[in-house]
């Protein structure tokens, strides 16, 4: 009865806090599960959303330049037009293909649209679809000419490969060839093998379609390839600059200081920030008097190069340092790049080496650096010894008078020559070290290693080896094999090779007023904002250009009377008139005149900006007449050609657009039988090769100065 009494009692209690508490854990469990679905549902949400930026993105990529998009909107026209005329009929397909046609045109001339760039993508897109795969389909499906069709199928299916992307395109041709085989098998076999134009057709779209996408996949590798070198060299130099500037002060406490010339330093420092600021809050470097520029010519070009941070428009930045502390920071360097470490045995050969050198030492360990490592067997587990020998030598820099072709000067430096070796190598197969040498590289193909593997990374340390020294004014020899020694020769103060390049140059006084002066500067800035303008030339390399051409010309004339620095920024601008894309003919013109009529060193332009122009600079002074202009092997396939006959193209725009600036200041020429001579040298020689290499509007710019020139002629002689 007890136990009854207890079961009932059990019974009518509340709830016990265990149930309350297993309530609460359902209802946490059902509150996780909807967190959980809410994340989910979120997470899809932000997958969506990324997924539709990227084919936003994708389609964006779709556009093309307008040069293409008007290409295809005139192609579209034309083919809607030959239609009609040939099936003497308008129907609307055809008045829908021409709207669309249409409609590509216009946007290329219209102005830039707020159109999002997606949008304009999906357009070109349905476009391009619609008027070539689809218009072919179109005449597949009511085919009355089977010849008429499949040539108009071939014409589009190959547009649609130029202009489409391969991922799109090739998938569009296979699909519409699918559906054109099927048609022609409906016609029947015995009809398609009697007709051999047919086939001939056939197979020569097949052919022209693998051409295009032979050709168009070489382009894409090439782009591609281009641009991973360029990413790789520049990484390269950022891990140069980055690893060398932590470890110049290593072992800083075994280098001995001199607070004094640091002092000097920094003051010297601060003072020509402050000029620099100073003449930057009045007006730009170019713009100033001739004897400023003249005083702070260096100071002006090292901020310059500074601000254009170009990798081949190298700032030179030389200190005075003992021969000791550069080796005990290059040993430094070597600790933190190798294990183990080369060990570096110096030997001086002429009791004549100096104790210290001028030169830039953050450059010469880039230089040496890679030398070294390359030198050295790193595979082995102990560390090798190099043998670096050190020679008195000279250096030579030769310059001609250009106007007159005869011999102008001999400039020699003391130098040092660096002979840099494995320590097993014999003496015997060291290179005999000459008494002078000439600023060139010698041993363009670099050969290290024989694998190639290896050879995009030996061919940025190449290029940095190359710089570093070319920076110096310096002789390089490249070594045959890796056991072979290489050869460096760097000037002893390379400030004094610097400077003695450019105080030779002396502007005479001409005799000018300062009305003058003050035209002729709003004449050349003018020009100047024009290079800028409509050229790809970047403006801090052109500064740096246009104060050496203040610098350099001063204010002397030309033969015409014009100004040098005037005539030269009027010619660069006519070339970047006529070659809108490329900024390397630009530079090459106003470089090239500095060459030739104030007489600058090739060595200067070779030490201070890239070899290419350098090379660029020599070819347009081997152009010794008329005759030689012409360029040769412009339709050779072979790409390497096609470089060359690129730049001989240049060559003959820059002498083209010389003569055209000449013949328009006709008027101020003071020897008359010299400016006829010109003119009916134009009309005979330079008017030919401009109509066969050039545009029309060149031939009829040239055709007009040199007929006004003989008018003037004639009118003086009369």
């Amino acid at each position: 009865m007890l136990f009854v009494l207890v079961i009932a009692f059990y019974l009518h209690l509340p709830a016990t806090s265990l149930e309350e508490d297993d309530l609460d854990n359902t209802q946490f469990l059902h509150e996780i599960k909807a967190i959980q679905q809410a994340i989910k549902s979120k997470k899809a949400y932000i997958k969506n959303v990324l997924k539709f930026i990227s084919i936003k993105e994708k389609l964006a990529k779709l556009i093309p330049n307008h040069t293409v998009i008007r290409f295809t909107g005139c192609y579209v026209i034309l083919t809607t037009l030959l239609d009609c005329i040939s099936e003497k009929t308008i129907i609307y397909w055809y008045i829908l293909q021409f709207l669309v046609g249409t409609a590509l045109v216009t946007y290329t001339i219209a102005r830039e649209s707020k159109i999002r760039a997606w949008k304009i993508g999906i357009f070109w897109v349905i476009c391009s679809v619609f008027c070539l795969p689809i218009n072919v389909l179109w005449h597949w499906i009511k085919v009355q000419d089977p010849q008429f069709a499949l040539t108009l199928s071939i014409a589009h299916l190959s547009t649609a490969l130029f202009v489409l992307p391969l991922y799109i395109s090739i998938k569009l041709v296979a699909g519409t060839l699918c559906i054109i085989f099927y048609e022609l098998y409906n016609i029947g076999l015995n009809n398609l093998l009697s007709n051999d134009s047919l086939l001939f057709l056939l197979g020569f779209g097949l052919i022209v379609f693998n051409i295009i996408i032979y050709h168009k996949r070489q382009i894409t590798s090439h782009k591609i390839y281009n641009y991973y070198f360029k990413n790789q060299l520049i990484r390269e130099e950022k891990k140069q600059d980055e690893t060398i500037k932590p470890n110049l002060n290593v072992n800083a406490e075994a280098i001995p200081k001199n607070t004094k010339k640091v002092g000097s330093f920094v003051e010297k420092g601060m003072q020509d920030a402050t000029e620099l600021i100073s003449y930057l809050d009045n007006r730009p470097f170019y713009k100033q008097d001739l004897q400023s520029i003249i005083n702070n010519f260096v100071t002006f070009t090292a901020f310059l190069k500074q601000r254009a941070r170009y990798l081949e428009h190298i700032l030179l930045t030389p200190n005075e340092i003992v021969i000791d502390e550069l080796i005990a920071k290059l040993e430094a360097v070597l600790e933190s790049k190798a294990s183990p470490t080369p060990k570096l045995a110096i030997e001086i050969k002429n009791n004549t080496i100096p104790k210290k050198i001028t030169c830039d030492m953050n450059h010469m360990i880039q230089s040496l650096v890679p030398i070294i490592l390359r030198t050295a067997n790193l595979d082995s587990s102990k560390s090798e010894r190099i043998r670096i020998q050190l020679y008195t030598t000279q250096l030579k820099y030769v310059q001609n008078n250009r106007r007159t072709g005869t011999y102008h000067s001999e400039m020699n430096f003391p130098a040092i020559a660096l002979v840099i070796s494995n320590a097993t190598t014999p003496l015997m197969m060291l290179p005999k070290v000459k008494n002078h040498y000439e600023d060139i590289t010698e041993g363009r193909e670099l050969k290290w290693h024989s694998s190639h593997t290896d050879a995009e990374r030996i061919h940025i340390e190449k290029r940095i080896i190359e710089r570093a020294i070319r920076a110096h004014y310096g002789y390089l020899r490249f070594p045959i094999a890796k056991k072979r020694a290489m050869l460096m020769v760097v000037p002893c103060n390379v400030v004094n090779v610097r400077d003695a390049m450019i105080s030779n140059i002396r502007p005479l006084n001409a005799p000018i007023t300062q009305k003058e002066i003050d035209q002729s500067i709003e004449v050349f800035v003018k020009s100047y904002n024009q290079i800028l303008e409509i050229s790809e030339a970047r403006r801090a390399v052109i500064d740096e250009i246009v104060l050496l051409i203040r610098r350099c010309y001063g204010f002397q004339r030309h033969t015409s009377g014009q100004l040098l620095y005037v005539r030269s920024i009027g010619i660069a601008q006519l070339v970047a008139e006529w070659i809108r894309f490329y900024p390397e003919p630009i530079y090459v013109t106003l470089l090239y005149g500095l060459v030739h009529y104030a007489d600058l060193s090739l060595s200067y332009i070779k030490a201070n900006y890239d070899l290419n122009i350098y090379s660029f600079v020599e070819s347009v002074l081997a152009v010794n007449d008329r005759q030689s202009m012409e360029p040769c092997g412009l339709y050779i396939k072979n790409a390497f050609k096609q470089v060359i006959n690129r730049e001989q193209l240049f060559i003959l725009c820059i002498k083209l657009a010389e003569r055209l600036y000449d013949l328009r200041h006709a008027k101020s020429y003071m020897y008359l039988d010299e400016l006829k001579c010109m003119a009916q040298e134009t009309l005979t020689i330079d008017i030919e090769l401009a109509k066969k290499y050039l545009n029309a509007k060149i031939v009829e710019a040239l055709t007009t100065a040199a007929e006004q020139a003989i008018e003037i002629c004639e009118e003086n002689n009369g």
